[in-house]
């Protein structure tokens, strides 16, 4: 049985059957179709859209499904992830290598334009036609005209094709740490084009609510906000009766049974978070294969919880780092761990002073742990790591327990 766990432990994190730690296949999305409808519509049309939530909650997944749909509906599509890019010129690169795309077919086709425009033979095959639209551009050497540039790029793949252009910018709040000024000379460059759509997503809420929803904010009204983690009232926009099928189906298809009572359970302990969800089905799927079990019990589904646990303890324990860094986050996260009393007394019986508890409220909230529930009343984002939290503040961390609610 040990042996079973262990293989099915060093499988978990690369099961291609319960995908895990990156964007996930259409079919496994689980109760977004009536989202990804709403999405793909609204930038058919022309709008502009903003999807703003926690990190691994679906968004990347969900805006690769949407542009794939999108793009076989005739549309060009370019995808930038904003992370990663250390200057304006670097996130304009990105972006050209993504319009190109559409019509080299070949990843980083702005390479081939620089070799072309500096008279030397592209290291691909690439023909002259589907670069020359960024020759000019490959020629610029000042990073700002460069910039602005780039951001003409999708105009002028409308205009050139007669076709609508998608753009989507993955975490975007990243830009803006790019320069003062990336943001406003972003949506000046972007309110003028027509034939264009963008969607704008990111994980950083505050910042993302300030930029879009604010006055004097340079996207002011900009983007039709599409909440995904309260869609259908529902927590992370699924509801649990897709998780029951999805599930149920999943386990059918290999043979496997898992009754209504496990679904609840397992939704009990995750809390329905989209990746912690798959996290802890990966190791239940592999654990019952290992064994010749066929039917999920409470016990496979506790061992499979505490697997799962090892596994995202390296990611929950960089949180908690990062949090020490901080006065009064990791003591304001306990509480919310505990469902404790937020301004109460410390543990030596002084006061918390109540704006300090409220600054680290907000940055909790800033960094995606912690969502507001109601008037005093919060909770993890991932129930998961609020497991984390209580276990480590207890020296419980190896108790394997299923939390309840």
């Amino acid at each position: 049985m040990m042996r079973g766990m262990l293989r099915a432990r060093e499988r978990t994190t690369v099961s291609p059957y319960f995908p895990v730690g990156g964007p996930v296949p259409a079919a496994d999305l689980v109760g977004r179709e009536a989202y990804l409808r709403r999405l793909v519509d609204r930038l058919e049309d022309g709008n502009h859209v903003l999807v703003a939530g926690p990190r691994r909650i679906g968004k990347t997944s969900i805006i690769l499904e949407a542009l794939r749909r999108l793009k076989r509906r005739g549309a060009h599509t370019a995808y930038v992830d904003c992370l990663g890019a250390t200057d304006i010129r670097g996130l304009g690169e990105r972006l050209a290598d993504a319009v190109l795309q559409n019509l080299s077919g070949v990843e980083r086709s702005f390479e081939q334009a620089k070799a072309i425009a500096s008279g030397m033979h592209p290291t691909v095959k690439v023909k002259y036609e589907h670069v020359e639209l960024a020759l000019q551009l490959a020629r610029e050497t000042n990073a700002q005209r460069f910039f602005e540039g780039a951001l003409d790029l999708p105009h002028a793949l409308a205009k050139r094709t007669g076709k609508r252009v998608v753009v989507v910018f993955d975490e975007f709040q990243a830009a803006g740490r790019l320069g003062p000024r990336v943001f406003d000379v972003m949506r000046t460059r972007f309110q003028a084009q027509r034939g264009v759509s963008y969607a704008f997503l990111g994980s950083e809420q505050g910042i993302l609510e300030e930029l879009f929803s604010e006055k004097g904010h340079a996207f002011y009204r900009f983007a039709v906000p599409l909440d995904l983690t309260d869609a259908g009232g529902h927590r992370f926009g699924i509801d649990p009766d897709d998780w029951l099928d999805y599930l149920k189906a999943k386990f059918a298809a290999k043979k496997l049974g898992i009754d209504d009572a496990s679904v609840d359970r397992l939704l009990d302990a995750t809390g329905g978070h989209p990746q912690d969800t798959m996290q802890v089905c990966a190791a239940l799927y592999y654990l019952m294969r290992d064994s010749g079990a066929r039917t999920v019990t409470p016990d496979f589904l506790e061992v499979a919880y505490e697997q799962a646990m090892r596994e995202l303890e390296r990611p929950f324990a960089l949180h908690w780092s990062e949090l020490g860094s901080h006065k009064y986050l990791q003591q304001v996260a306990k509480r919310i761990a505990h469902r404790a009393v937020l301004y109460a007394a410390d543990s030596d019986g002084g006061p918390v002073p109540r704006p300090e508890v409220l600054r680290a409220l907000a940055a909790l909230q800033e960094r995606g742990l912690a969502v507001r529930l109601g008037r005093g009343r919060y909770d993890f984002v991932e129930p998961m790591f609020g497991e984390y939290v209580r276990r480590l503040d207890e020296g419980l961390l190896a108790t394997a327990i299923v939390p309840t609610r």
